[in-house]
């Protein structure tokens, strides 16, 4: 399968916000997304890219010239919580296991690695996303921590678990 994991531009805030719609549809019990709220306006998601900082990385999956996952890790904003960065991921089906979401991930700690800043990075997954879980414990992230159903769906609670990576402890 031929594909493209770039940067977003501008011009894609409107396909991202296809996107997010569609993993929303996909995956309604294993992903939180503010488009499921209340729909995303044009304008937040081309903030959203604007707003990207120097230690943020955003990435786009494109196939055929149609974006079909997406990457978003930031660094958190508060001084004693900057060596840390938080990312989310989503993939459409059609388009997973294929190595991609291997790879999107890749890229992310590959830019933590990098950054003179960042030492770890940071994810929360819905416990009832065993695939995930696994998936995330295959690139090196651990179970640090875990939320009694603090996920609410259509039909009962999961819980959140966060997970993190270190790239680095500066000691």
């Amino acid at each position: 399968m031929d594909y493209i994991i770039r940067k977003p531009e501008l011009e894609d805030a409107e396909q991202i916000i296809e996107h997010k719609e569609i993993v929303t549809e996909k995956y309604p019990d294993t992903l939180a997304t503010p488009i499921e709220d209340k729909g995303i306006p044009l304008e937040k998601q081309e903030d959203n890219i604007a707003s990207l900082k120097k230690e943020d990385l955003g990435l786009v999956v494109e196939v055929e010239g149609r974006i079909v996952g997406i990457l978003n890790l930031r660094q958190l904003d508060r001084k004693k919580f900057g060596h840390v960065c938080q990312f989310g991921v989503s993939l459409q089906p059609e388009y997973a296991g294929h190595g991609i979401g291997t790879e999107l991930i890749e890229h992310a700690i590959r830019h933590a690695e990098e950054s003179p800043v960042l030492e770890k990075i940071i994810l929360d997954v819905f416990a009832n996303n065993e695939g995930a879980i696994r998936f995330y414990e295959r690139l090196g992230f651990v179970q640090e921590g875990r939320q009694k159903d603090q996920v609410k769906l259509k039909d009962g609670y999961t819980d959140l678990i966060q997970m993190a990576r270190f790239v680095r402890q500066d000691t």
